[in-house]
């Protein structure tokens, strides 16, 4: 796990030592990211900067990493679980590899796939390759991996090309137009993240999931090379046969990504998801230091100390409050790099605390949940009557708290039509899976993987995700529905398949999600709410928010002739993250 950044000039590159300051600029925004090295090339009309924190091949993965003719280069982050395979096939080939990392392997593939290698690898990544073969100027890649668990932002003006694996760098360039982009504001204010590909500013766009930019030249050729598959592919596999596959596939994820030189533990909630990779690291014969958190009065300690008794798992439980978050409340936004409105962003920067006196990489259960039907928004729709497509999707957006009918306090003229630009995953499916596709193009790398990126990096750790092994994506994928959602009931699969592996209280309770007491938090926040209005009134988010709005609805929660605890918080960070970046 790593960071990068760095610059493509389109027409006259700056001197080599002005190229040296921009990489030592970006590095400033970098070094949480990896403390452990730094390695930086310079190209005729490009530079790049690599931060390392050491996972996989300590002694020799440094990067960025050349091919042996030197034409060609990488700088990535992330990891390939696949890699070993990869490895073998490639030497097979002829390859004789210098280095024991996953970096070698996909610069080799490269030189041997082109582009089409993207596609076979089963990680999470964002990449950067050169490729000077044909000319000095070069062509350029960037890539995010196919679930977009790893981020890479893209600045752009008439000069220059920047990327980075984090906004912070892109902001800090000389000169840099920073212009805020009402659309990614509206997207914020809708959803509490912002959709791929933009961003709260104009020049700067995400790369999204499974995406490839082609840059050459002053051209940027955006292609898919992964995207969910069509539905419903094993119509006939029977449910036993199914579970049986389901338990070898995570098995299989959870083994390869014990892969590490460096200690490994598990973010363990007591929940179904995590509970498995609990059970699977037993299976395994792993049993790794777990950790979970927790207010005195919500919280699932119970259940977590159950699973870890019953899998020999060395486990700590942490004890936070609203104080605690409230005290951290700036720090935490910062950490962010953007802004998300995700209340358990707080909690999880505390646990990282602890953590990170034991550990350097956690695996944790995201994404079983929006496979496997797993959230109670897909129950209320699926057994919801409705005359329309239209009116499900309306629901839906309803039911997973977004603020669809809000009025958006942005002084300029938008269209509501772009916040829907990822509606056709919903469309173009049946109702289950259309709410599922759209929560995995959405929800998925945008909030939660962001969330765990951004506040786990700002602790320089590392988090793995066993349910996104691409293998087990695509094969939830082509399951029938049946399967996910029995009745008001997700993850029916999931629970038959570990039904005599886990506690029975595991089984049988219904999913809590972590609940943070926002009502609590923002009425603590009620003095800063108004101090950040009125610290932004003259500055550059006052030309596109309508703060003297955003006033008034404050006032309508505050007085309680409105109250709305959840808008209000994403109100709050959205300020201060502001606020962080204007000071």
């Amino acid at each position: 796990m790593c960071g990068f950044a760095g610059a493509i000039w389109k027409k006259t590159a700056p001197h080599f030592d002005k190229k040296k300051e921009l990489l030592r600029i970006f590095e400033n925004g970098l070094l949480h990211r990896g403390p452990d090295e730094r390695g930086v090339y310079i190209g005729q009309s490009f530079a790049v900067i690599h931060r390392r924190l050491s996972i996989i091949d300590i002694a020799q993965g440094q990067q960025p990493m050349l091919s042996e003719d030197g034409n060609v280069g990488i700088a990535y982050n992330g990891e390939v679980y696949n890699f070993q395979e990869l490895r073998t096939e490639l030497q097979a080939n002829g390859y004789i590899f210098k280095t024991n990392s996953d970096t070698e392997v996909i610069l080799q593939l490269f030189l041997e796939n082109g582009v089409n290698c993207f596609a076979r690898l089963d990680g999470m990544f964002s990449i950067f390759i050169w490729d000077t073969h044909e000319n000095a100027s070069g062509v350029f890649y960037l890539v995010r991996d196919h679930l977009g668990v790893k981020p890479l932002y893209v600045y752009e003006d008439n000069e220059q090309i920047a990327f980075s694996s984090e906004l912070r760098p892109l902001l800090a360039i000389p000169g840099a137009d920073l212009s805020l982009n009402p659309f990614g504001l509206q997207s914020y204010l809708t959803f509490r993240y912002t959709h791929a590909p933009d961003t709260i500013f104009k020049n700067i766009r995400r790369v999204a999931a499974g995406n490839v930019w082609t840059i050459s030249g002053d051209s940027v050729f955006q292609n898919r090379f992964w995207d969910l598959p069509a539905p419903l592919r094993h119509e006939r596999i029977t449910a036993d046969e199914a579970s049986e596959r389901l338990y070898e596939l995570l098995r299989a994820s959870v083994k390869v990504q014990q892969v590490s030189e460096v200690p490994v533990g598990l973010l363990l909630s007591g929940g179904l998801d995590s509970s498995v990779i609990a059970r699977l690291c037993c299976d395994i014969g792993v049993h790794l230091k777990s950790f979970s958190i927790g207010f005195p009065t919500i919280n699932e300690f119970q259940y977590s100390h159950e699973v870890a008794d019953a899998f020999g798992l060395s486990h700590t439980t942490v004890e936070t409050s609203p104080k605690a978050i409230i005290e951290r409340f700036e720090t935490v936004v910062d950490a962010m790099d953007e802004p998300i409105a995700d209340p358990a962003c707080f909690p999880l920067h505390i646990l990282c605390e602890e953590i990170k006196k034991n550990v350097t990489v956690v695996l944790s259960g995201e994404g079983a949940d929006e496979m496997l039907a797993g959230y109670p928004q897909y129950g209320y729709v699926y057994n919801a009557s409705a005359d329309t497509s239209d009116s499900h999707f309306e629901r839906f957006l309803h039911h997973s708290w977004y603020f669809t009918e809000e009025s958006t306090p942005i002084k300029a003229d938008l269209d509501p039509t772009r916040l829907w630009r990822h509606k056709s995953y919903f469309s173009e499916r049946s109702l289950l899976s259309g709410m599922l596709a759209y929560d995995l193009k959405t929800w998925l790398p945008e909030n939660l993987m962001m969330k765990a990126d951004k506040i786990l990096m700002s602790h320089s750790l590392e988090g793995r995700f066993p349910f996104l092994s691409k293998s087990v994506v695509e094969f939830i994928s082509s399951l029938p529905e049946s399967f996910k959602m029995n009745d008001t009931n997700g993850k029916w699969l999931l629970r038959k398949t570990f039904m005599t592996q886990l506690p029975k209280t595991i089984i049988t309770r219904p999913k809590m999600g972590f609940s943070v007491p926002v009502d609590l938090l923002v009425l603590e926040l009620k003095e800063r709410a108004y101090s950040l209005i009125s610290d932004l009134e003259t500055r550059e988010p006052a030309v596109l928010l309508d703060l003297p709005e955003i006033r008034r609805k404050f006032e309508a929660h505050y007085s309680g002739a409105q109250p709305n605890a959840l808008w209000v918080w994403t109100l709050l960070v959205l300020l201060q993250w502001f606020r962080n970046r204007m000071f």
